[in-house]
């Protein structure tokens, strides 16, 4: 086939700076002429241009610029906003629709520079795109589809502008993308595409791939290797149809339901192979969680939820775990699961396992039972485990007193669809209002009304319902393994897909299977049983005052419903706590440790931690932190816990820990806002990198606003005992980094000093992969910015001191030479030490410090003698400043030094 890019027509590009190189005029053009296309025109170019930079992500025929387990997480941002972002160049740009589409063609946007850039950049690049696919991040070319319908409205032109810098940017990111791939005639490439906006005409993709040659082999190789052969497919298809995409196929990869889209995009690719060869049904099912403190009416609306006429519950009446109803809603046919959780404190922490996105929750609250703060805190709630999914508030009068909600400040941070005000016993005309808003939201919301899934799986899910019979007394709750394949086989399932099947309808909470625990391959119908298992199981042992838990008292606590818990399913529910990090198993004994039952006092003699000789870090945070952090932390680690005269010394905010010997670490909620952690002993660095990666881990998995993570920066020289007392230096890692990346001291204005932040940074072992990165963190890039190193700063501070003792003793000043040749063989002596403390054990440390004061003072003969020599200044200025990094290092007081004063 002709190249049609050896074409020599050319489109001059007018320089109008001699400092703008060619690729970024060329982007300031492609904007220009953006500015005269039509809104659906600026991302359909959008989407086509970062389509043709994808074939570069393969350039290599691998995808190792990822590490191996998220390179499936970061291929599903980038290919789901592709789709997203085609789908809204042709959608008919309704605001909401185009509200979404935002947010996801953020992520094409992002994704262009992933395959823009060569390997050692792309990792960083679709970090950024992954973030910001999971944060609402920048805006990007979607904008465009409902700003220009205001075109009076300064915001909205604004908007625009900046959808148009995004699509040039697109534009920009592909043309770069093919220059980081070596492509034959970068330039024509320039020009084809200022050519596709001033015609408006796109060139085939068949001559593309005739153009990329072996980049395209390669790309499809990498997805084939990568268990993604059905978007190899796709994009084959795409190519081959001139970017023309199949609107019906598309519509099944949008909604493809999100629990499977999380597993990523092999995942994706196997269940719409399912879709395409099996044939969809619609789920036609929803799920609507109510949240709310003891007492607040969470069960009064479940009940009147379904039956506005239904008996309201007493005072005496508590929901002990769980309670679940079904509601079938007769307009769109949709069955709606109502899950009603129990409002007690010590069972908060257990609803992390059952609160999901795709659901709606709704918030009860009376305004009466501790403040509007517990409202804030279900929103939290809400926003930590439910993701995407909305809330509707309602308040519920029990008297004339009226309750004030913020409303517009809530809806600022948390998606409030509504504020609702009624008495859930007396007024029924507005709980019939309340009921059609529930209906409506769920009947018209794409979560639920467009969720297919595959048709033989729909079999399945029918044929186990009929099992559970809907809760019925005679139904079934649980069922072993070769039952469900018996169904399977029935349903057709091929046997190689069993396992695949099992884990789609674990996901979509249709029945629960839990494969990595060992001997049990029990699958549970409803997903009641466990969470009132667990209930019963923790406030049992709260009742009893107890937070350990034998396996043998098990029956006990089910001792009224063993015919639903029976003794040969205790063991399950056991592994089930341990595997919801719920509680820990004390080896050997089949007991299990409840942390959030623990008793609440501390130790009585704690460890000391002195700044100085021990890491400090915390975690800060501007609303409470999710209550069960802290417990999840001390099951993580729990061999670890230090024992101390046949006692552990945990409780129920905190642990002291002792993995290697002589390294202890206390870690603790100092208030509800903050936890701290405290290290000490020889390998403090490296124990301090891994308690922070299991904490990072932690509040990672929340989505709500990530807290700070600090570190307690020591201060040099002699010190007033209160200020450090009083108001000690805690700085957060973002900012520590920044100050060493950029080579700038951090100014202390309590104490007017300068502070070099290399020896923090190498101390807690801050650098770009450990910073705590939440929405609309920029990911930095280490590879070019290395912490400081010891041994090489030695070695060249050796070379300085020698360099000028051999000056010296030409000059016939033997004595001051002898002092430089003793500070060079303390340094050497340095060579041996790994760790400051052994500076300081050896005595290195106190030599050195006296030799920086010496030279460093301007009436000493040394600093007089240095000063007279040629090239002195110069030299000594290098020695004062290999001494302050080594200082900072080795934590020695920086001292005054007036060679630096010259700088």
């Amino acid at each position: 086939m002709k190249n049609p890019f050896k074409k020599k027509q050319q489109i001059k590009l007018v320089d109008t700076s001699e400092e703008k190189n060619e690729i970024d005029l060329f982007r300031e053009q492609v904007e220009e002429k953006l500015q005269k296309r039509s809104p659906e025109e600026v991302v359909r170019f959008t989407w086509r241009c970062a389509v043709r930079a994808l074939p570069f992500l393969g350039v290599k025929g691998n995808f190792d610029f990822w590490k191996k387990e998220d390179r499936q997480k970061h291929l599903q941002a980038i290919l789901y906003a592709l789709d997203i972002s085609y789908a809204l160049a042709y959608d008919a740009l309704a605001d909401d629709d185009a509200y979404y589409a935002a947010y996801y063609a953020a992520t094409a946007t992002y994704a262009t520079k992933a395959a823009a850039d060569d390997a050692d950049d792309a990792a960083k690049a679709t970090d950024n795109a992954y973030n910001a696919y999971n944060a609402y991040a920048a805006k990007a070319a979607a904008y465009a589809a409902y700003a220009a319908y205001a075109a009076d409205d300064a915001k909205a032109k604004a908007k625009a502008k900046a959808a148009y810098a995004k699509a040039a940017y697109a534009a920009y990111a592909a043309a770069k993308a093919a220059k980081a791939a070596k492509a034959d005639d970068i330039n024509y490439f320039f020009h084809l595409i200022l050519n596709e906006l001033l015609e408006n005409k796109t060139l085939g993709g068949g001559d593309w791939i005739n153009w990329y040659g072996p980049v395209w082999e390669n790309f499809q190789k990498a997805l084939e290797d990568n268990g993604c052969s059905y978007w190899a497919r796709l994009y084959q298809s795409i190519f081959d149809n001139d970017f023309k995409v199949d609107m019906e196929a598309l519509q099944q990869r949008l909604y493809v339901p999100a629990e499977i889209r999380n597993k990523g995009a092999a995942e994706v690719g196997r269940y719409l192979e399912d879709l395409e060869e099996q044939g969809v049904e619609r789920l036609n099912e929803a799920r609507i969680l109510i949240l709310g403190d003891k007492g607040a009416g969470k069960t009064c609306l479940a009940r009147r939820l379904k039956d506005p006429n239904a008996i309201m519950t007493t005072d005496e009446e508590s929901t002990p775990g769980v309670d679940t109803s079904v509601w079938k809603l007769e307009k769109e046919n949709v069955t709606v699961h109502i899950w009603d959780f129990a409002g007690h404190t010590v069972t908060h922490a257990v609803h992390q396992f059952f609160l999901s996105e795709r659901c709606l929750y709704i918030i009860v609250y009376d305004g009466r039972t501790e403040g509007r703060n517990r409202l804030e805190y279900w929103l939290d709630h809400m926003k930590n485990y439910g993701k995407y999914s909305k809330a509707l508030i309602l308040v519920n009068k029990r008297d004339a007193h009226a309750v004030e909600v913020p409303v517009n400040r809530l809806k600022e941070q948390y998606p409030i669809i509504d504020v609702c005000t009624f008495s859930i016993r007396d007024d029924h005309e507005k709980l019939e209002s309340f009921r059609q808003e529930v209906a409506e939201y769920i009947n018209n919301n794409p979560l639920w009304n467009k969720l297919q899934i595959p048709a033989n799986s729909y079999k399945v899910k029918y044929e186990l319902e009929k099992l559970f019979n809907n809760g019925d007394k005679n139904g079934k709750e649980l069922i072993k393994r070769n039952e469900f394949e018996a169904i399977a086989e029935k349903c057709q399932v091929e046997k190689e897909k069993i396992d695949s099947l099992l884990s789609d309808l674990h996901d979509l909470g249709i029945s629960l299977w839990y494969k990595d625990i060992s001997g049990y391959n029990t699958l549970v119908l409803n997903p009641e049983w466990i969470s009132n298992g667990v209930y019963r199981i923790i406030n049992w042992a709260n009742n009893q005052r107890k937070h350990c838990l034998k396996l043998g008292e098990f029956s006990q606590v089910f001792e009224n419903d063993l015919a639903r818990y029976p003794e040969s399913q205790h063991r399950f529910l056991y592994e089930l706590m341990k595997k919801y990090e719920l509680a820990y198993e004390e080896k050997g004994k089949d007991v299990l440790i409840i942390p959030r039952l623990l008793h609440e006092d501390q130790p009585a003699n704690m460890p000391q931690f002195q700044i100085g000789e021990s890491l400090m870090a915390r975690y800060k945070a501007d609303q409470p932190i999710m209550p069960d952090s802290i417990s999840r932390f001390i099951v993580k680690h729990n061999e670890e816990i230090k024992k101390e005269a046949k006692q552990y010394l945990v409780w129920r905010s905190g642990v002291i820990l002792e993995k290697i010997k002589g390294t202890i670490a206390l870690v603790r909620e100092t208030d509800d806002r903050t936890i701290t952690v405290s290290v000490k002993g020889p390998n403090q660095t490296e124990y301090l990198s891994a308690l922070r990666e299991t904490l990072n881990g932690i509040f990672e998995g929340y989505k709500s606003k990530k807290p700070e993570l600090q570190y307690r920066v020591q201060r040099f020289g002699e010190m007033p005992e209160e200020i450090e007392k009083q108001d000690p230096l805690w700085l957060a890692d973002q900012k520590i980094f920044n100050h060493f990346q950029d080579n700038i001291p951090y100014y202390d204005d309590k104490t007017r000093q300068q502070i070099n932040l290399t020896y923090t940074v190498n101390n807690y072992h801050v650098n770009a992969q450990t910073l705590l990165v939440g929405p609309g963190s920029q990911y930095l890039d280490q590879s070019t910015h290395n912490t400081f190193n010891f041994k090489d700063c030695n070695v060249s501070l050796q070379g300085n001191l020698n360099d000028l003792a051999r000056q010296l003793n030409k000059s016939g000043k033997t004595e001051e030479a002898k002092e430089l040749k003793e500070a060079a063989e303390l340094l050497a002596e340095a060579e041996e030490c790994t760790k400051p403390a052994e500076l300081k054990k050896k005595g290195i440390a106190a030599g050195l410090q006296r030799f920086a004061e010496k030279l460093g003072d301007e009436k000493s003969s040394l600093c007089k003698t240095i000063k007279g020599i040629e090239k002195g200044i110069n030299i000594a200025q290098d020695i004062a400043k290999g001494y302050n990094n080594i200082a900072q290092w080795a934590g020695l007081p920086q001292v005054p030094n007036v060679f630096l004063k010259k700088e």
